[in-house]
């Protein structure tokens, strides 16, 4: 069985999969990955190479199977794959723990005003101020997937109420929450969900946390509403363009904590994804079913 992975070669989990398969090939070269694919029985895809893939899908006409090392796939969902045959899988749930981790210290970073504390440090000046609590605020999840469960876990050992959009309007849990975490997939019917509408629901000292996709809030509406102070603020691991623009708002603003897309980047992370990858081709080579089948008309 040959497998092609579509990965730079210095990616960082590639010896295991070299370990692992006999038959493999590793590149982001479009002439190499034009041969290779051939005959290609499974093409793995590492993040960010979904582009790679489009292109060359005409010449990966005996693919029995496409697997994402990234959680996110919209895009793998090209026409061409959307409406095939070939299974997509990919490695939603191994990341969820480490976002929610991200997603409580992004809260504690504007109830505990850690940026205040840092400033006030660095110009050795005592001066002390309120704190807000987390026990008994109210945190709406958009999107209560593996991700969303893992950010709710945490948040009711702070003893927060927790909302979500699978049981509570998204109007509604604008309006009630102090915290909202974004940690929905990117599919057409959220893109831009939140947009100037809803972020005008919002609490004026509620803060916004965008762990899922860039495109899911209006970024734009967004600027607008935190330049106003309309909302506390906003902690952003994702973003529409990537990597973040020099001169982009974002950079200066007080009132947005930034992270470059890696609130899941723990050290073991891509040996994780690669682990699951290689679990799941033992079960293709053993007959048995492909976990974490991406449905391909819902994009997740």
């Amino acid at each position: 069985m040959r497998v092609v992975a579509i990965a730079a070669p210095e990616f960082a989990s590639l010896p295991m999969l070299r370990a692992a398969v006999r038959d493999v090939v590793i590149s982001n070269d479009v002439a190499v990955l034009r041969n290779a694919l051939r005959d290609a029985d499974v093409i793995v895809v590492a993040p960010r190479e979904g582009r790679l893939l489009r292109e060359l899908w005409p010449h990966a006409a005996r693919v029995r199977w496409v697997h994402a090392l990234a959680a996110g796939v919209e895009s793998l969902l090209f026409d061409e794959l959307r409406a095939g045959d070939v299974p997509l899988t990919n490695s939603r749930g191994i990341f969820a723990d480490a976002l929610g981790e991200w997603a409580l210290a992004a809260m504690l970073f504007f109830a505990k005003d850690l940026r205040r504390l840092v400033r006030q440090q660095d110009a050795q000046r005592w001066t002390p101020f309120n704190i807000e609590a987390l026990d008994g605020a109210t945190l709406g999840i958009v999107g209560f997937g593996g991700i969303g469960r893992a950010v709710a876990r945490r948040a009711e050992a702070f003893g927060m109420r927790v909302v979500a959009t699978r049981a509570t309007p998204l109007d509604e849990l604008l309006a009630a929450a102090d915290y909202v975490v974004i940690s929905t997939p990117l599919t057409p019917e959220t893109l831009r969900l939140i947009g100037a509408r809803e972020l005008s629901l919002m609490k004026t000292n509620a803060v916004l946390i965008n762990i899922g996709r860039g495109a899911v809030a209006d970024e734009a509406a967004l600027i607008d509403a935190l330049r106003d102070r309309r909302i506390r603020g906003a902690a952003l691991d994702v973003f529409e363009s990537e990597p973040l623009a020099a001169g982009h708002p974002f950079w200066s603003m007080e009132n947005v904590l930034l992270s470059p897309h890696c609130a899941d980047h723990t050290d073991d992370a891509h040996d994780r994804t690669m682990a699951f990858f290689l679990e799941n081709l033992r079960r293709l080579e053993s007959g048995e079913a492909l976990v974490n089948v991406v449905d391909k008309a819902k994009g997740y």
